[in-house]
């Protein structure tokens, strides 16, 4: 499954939805939401206080965290989750013309494939 995300600084944008680009971090399960991802030991949910702009987006694991709801949300949109289903997904995420020069082997290596645990 082939999946394009656009990274911009105010919002996420995939082919299916555009949400801001921020979240909310807890060491606890959030009581409400719909959308709650855990990763790392910590919950995470979608905020619509952005991130402050980042030119580096790689700087910390934000962007990465906001790439999985991005996965999330599009493999919902096109009907493909199946429980205990692994999806092979491909991404095709790109920088801004000026930024590309300098940060894209950086960003590349961002997006290799990681252990994410689950549970």
């Amino acid at each position: 499954m082939l999946i394009a995300i656009d990274h911009g600084n105010k919002n996420c944008k995939t082919k299916s939805r555009i949400f801001t680009s921020g979240l909310l971090e807890n060491d606890t399960k959030p009581p409400f939401g719909d959308e709650i991802l855990r990763y790392g030991g910590k919950y995470y949910s979608l905020s619509d206080k952005r991130i402050p702009y980042l030119r580096d987006k790689t700087a910390d694991e934000r962007f990465f965290i906001l790439s999985l709801f991005a996965i999330a949300g599009e493999i919902e949109a096109q009907e493909r989750y199946a429980p205990n289903c692994l999806i092979p997904v491909s991404l095709a995420v790109g920088l801004p013309p000026s930024h590309y020069g300098a940060l894209y082997k950086k960003f590349e290596q961002y997006f290799k494939p990681h252990d994410i645990p689950f549970g």
